[in-house]
């Protein structure tokens, strides 16, 4: 307690020098907390806009359908397969799914299409396809005879609302399977290529157009926490036959997200680690500016007899409480600039950055994330790097020669 009192007298004894040593700490913590928060902010809406509104955070699937996606391999759900998913505390949604491939045409264009027959209610939980309405309406019932476009497929097909769109491809074991459905609205999906390929209809109507009436290509799952994603996996695998279901979860879904995510993180491990350098030599040169000044004090308490590791321990306390108090304040600094450009993002601009980031899945806003973690973590870090860095100049301090020290 002693060395603690005088620590903090000696701390506020130079107000101007002790407020600079803080702010360096603050702002460290302020820039690595941003950095991290933004980078976990497109890593999350990465995977948002592709799990969110195409997949689920699970699927179960008849056994063998990714590996051979065709309507034959699709599956008969059943109240007790519906009962098993249930009993998952992490379960949020089940919803229903029916996806095949066919051409779309139009009057005078066709184009091969990505056919998706969704649940009218259930499919706000995962897609959310009214909320992505362009233009037009959205369906009133799953048995209705009409088709949401994407908006680049609308016009790569030269059609619009209200016109006809003829759906031609192949259903449940090899039967025909043609439709025609007047076209209700217009989608604008986060995903590129969903813009370009998609078109949905009721689940019924799908269900009919390819003859598959009760059977699903999948069931997908929306969880309360994303973290609980593979646990809640793996409880449906012991729970399900493996010779009859498949349970996927996003990630055995989509590697190549996964990927390119670490691929990423990797990068910007390596900016963050520069960051935290440039932090520490940043810290480094205030504590030393701060020893320094004091060099005639420290040649005197040495000379009367002070022992050298009082010095060395009053000097660590005194670093120790700059960085906790330059960490605490900085930590409570960045929270709420993370959390105002998650509710208001950053709009990308430039018709090239919109383009690159769409094609990566993305929507073009810089949106961080708000995870308590990630500020806790860059505040614990970066006292850590506090300290490390002020052990030479405190060693220092207390190997003074009293003579020099009190000449200098």
């Amino acid at each position: 307690m002693l060395y603690l009192n005088l620590a903090w007298r000696n701390i506020w004894r130079n107000r101007r020098r002790t407020i600079i040593t803080i702010l360096s700490i603050v702002v460290a913590v302020i820039l690595s907390s941003v950095m991290r928060a933004m980078q976990e902010g497109q890593y999350d809406d990465m995977i948002e806009n592709t799990v969110g509104t195409f997949s689920g955070y699970i699927q179960i699937q008849h056994s063998g359908y990714w590996d051979d996606q065709t309507l034959d391999n699709t599956l008969v759900v059943s109240d007790s397969l519906i009962s098993l998913i249930e009993e998952e505390e992490t379960v949020r949604y089940i919803i229903p799914k029916l996806q095949s491939f066919a051409l779309a045409a139009g009057e005078e264009q066709s184009r091969p299409a990505m056919v998706m027959g969704i649940d009218v209610d259930k499919e706000q939980y995962l897609s959310n396809p009214e909320e992505r309405l362009v233009s037009g309406n959205y369906f009133d019932s799953n048995s209705e005879q009409s088709v949401l476009v994407g908006k680049e497929m609308m016009d790569r097909l030269g059609v619009q609302l209200g016109d006809s769109l003829v759906v031609i491809g192949q259903g449940f074991r090899g039967q025909s399977a043609t439709g025609l459905y007047v076209i209700k609205g217009s989608l604008r999906f986060p995903n590129v290529e969903m813009n370009k390929n998609a078109l949905m209809l009721p689940l019924q109507t799908a269900q009919e157009l390819f003859a598959t009436y009760d059977r699903l290509s999948a069931v997908s799952i929306i969880l309360y926490d994303a973290e609980k994603t593979e646990e809640t996996a793996q409880n449906l695998r012991e729970k399900l036959s493996t010779e009859d279901y498949d349970v996927m979860s996003w990630q055995d879904m989509m590697p190549e997200l996964m990927q390119s995510i670490e691929a990423d993180r990797g990068s910007g491990f390596i900016l963050i680690i520069i960051l935290y350098i440039v932090v520490g030599f940043g810290i480094l040169g205030t504590v030393l500016m701060m020893i320094s000044e004091r060099t005639y004090e420290f040649g005197v308490m040495i000379s009367v007899g002070t022992p050298r590791s009082t010095i060395f321990l009053i000097l660590a306390v005194e670093i120790f409480v700059l960085a906790l108090l330059g960490a605490g304040a900085g930590l409570l600094l960045s929270i709420p600039i993370a959390w105002y450009f998650n509710i208001y993002p950053i709009q990308i601009t430039g018709d090239n950055m919109v383009e690159v980031m769409e094609i990566y899945g993305m929507e073009p806003v810089i949106q961080f994330a708000t995870d308590p973690s990630i500020f806790y973590s860059q505040a614990i870090i970066v006292f850590i790097i506090t300290l490390i860095f002020c052990v030479a100049p405190l060693l220092k301090a207390s190997r003074l020669n009293p003579v020099k020290a009190m000449r200098s």
